[in-house]
């Protein structure tokens, strides 16, 4: 006996759409919101970077001896 689903209008007119198991969707999810978080991170650590080099608390160094 054959399955059929029946996709409501609504949805179909959004766009293609693909079918994949449970598993591998929340995988994906897993992947997404991981990677959000790692942009949001970035984001904060080039805003700092920035606050400090305008605050000029940043210093350069020619060399590692120089961090004593």
């Amino acid at each position: 006996m054959a399955t059929i689903i029946t996709i409501p209008k609504e949805i179909a007119r959004k766009g293609e759409l693909i079918l994949i198991p449970r598993k591998e969707y929340e995988e994906f999810l897993k992947f997404r919101k991981q990677r959000e978080w790692e942009e949001k991170d970035t984001e904060e650590a080039i805003k700092v970077f920035q606050r400090e080099k305008r605050e000029r608390k940043l210093v350069k160094i020619k060399s590692l001896a120089d961090l004593d």
